[in-house]
């Protein structure tokens, strides 16, 4: 009897855990990865979006229990409690106790687990408030203390670097990312705990629409960078998919520009078709770090050539996604 023994295809999909899965950043992979599922960088991917309503990470069993149920190939840590300015500073505990917990929680179910490769999101608020140049780079990070006014997130997030750089001496490769300011869709637009653009965006908004007067925070003196959260997922997935050879270190992300807050507040206007003469400058409310410019030298040897949105177009991109999506973000 002649035995005929059939070809099999058999697919084998690597397992991405995103933890903050339907925040912003999570929310962003998420349309990247459906918008391009005849990418051969995604086609054999089976993205697990997590969400905080999914497990709580700061619960140790809970979190342990998902990952050894997941058996994730790789991850994507974006999951923090994270908030704007004024959050921060009247949290400092409690974001810096959150945040322990859950990346210390992450940590261990990746060591138990065995998930040998992630993405590791920290902050540009870990850099000093008085480094010894500009733009400060990644060697920076714990040259001297962060600002006060949000120190409790920004030491979580310096312990998570100093965590993944110790997991990588035992053949780990967790690669930390540092954005800048990331605005864009499926932001948090709550007014008292957004960050600087989605609180502004929101606040404006609602005062143009009642007539009230519109007012923005501070001097409008810091300055800041910023980028689009469309842009920060990508370069999420290609620095974990496409740039293997990338297995440890901090890598900062931003763009070349560096904006004002006032300017910021100048162009958000125009996109919102607003008076400028009407904004009024509460100078009671706190600034925060008045300049944390940061180089992105390092991402740039990396991705050449990559083409950041630019803030004026990025902010009328959000500004319509917040429009049409009003009824159901996050507010």
């Amino acid at each position: 009897m002649k035995i005929i023994l059939k070809k099999i295809n058999i697919i084998i999909y690597m397992k991405i855990v995103v933890t903050g899965g339907t925040g912003m950043v999570g929310s962003c992979i998420k349309q990247i990865i459906d918008s391009s599922k005849e990418s051969i960088n995604y086609k054999d991917a089976n993205f697990i979006f997590l969400s905080s309503k999914d497990v709580d990470l700061t619960d140790r069993k809970r979190t342990l229990d998902f990952f050894m149920y997941a058996s994730a190939d790789y991850i994507i840590h974006l999951s923090a409690n994270v908030g704007g300015l004024y959050k921060n500073q009247e949290n400092n505990i409690k974001m810096f106790s959150d945040n322990i917990k859950m990346n210390e929680n992450v940590l261990e179910a990746c060591r138990i687990n065995k998930v040998m490769r992630g993405i590791f999101v920290l902050s540009s608020c870990i850099y000093p408030i008085n480094p010894s140049k500009f733009p400060m780079d990644e060697s920076m990070v714990h040259e001297s203390p962060p600002h006060y006014s949000n120190e409790g997130y920004a030491y979580a997030k310096r312990m998570l670097e100093m965590q993944c750089r110790q997991h990588n001496k035992l053949g780990y490769e967790f690669i930390c990312l540092t954005p800048v300011n990331l605005y864009g869709p499926y932001d948090n637009f709550k007014i008292k705990d957004a960050h600087l653009i989605p609180a502004l965006m929101h606040r404006f908004h609602i005062h143009n629409q009642i007539g009230k007067k519109l007012v923005a925070y501070g001097t409008g003196r810091p300055e800041r960078q910023f980028l689009y959260s469309i842009d920060f997922a990508k370069i999420i997935l290609n620095i974990l998919l496409e740039n293997k050879d990338i297995k440890s270190g901090n890598i900062i992300c931003c763009t070349d520009e560096e904006y004002k807050i006032i300017d910021v507040v100048d162009k958000l206007a125009d996109v919102m078709e607003l008076d400028k003469k009407s904004i009024f400058w509460d100078s009671t409310k706190a600034d925060g770090c008045m300049k944390k410019t940061v180089s992105n030298n390092k991402l740039k040897k990396i991705i050449k050539d990559y083409n950041f949105i630019p803030l004026s177009l990025g902010l009328e991109e959000t500004y319509r996604w917040f429009v049409n999506n009003y009824d159901t973000i996050r507010k």
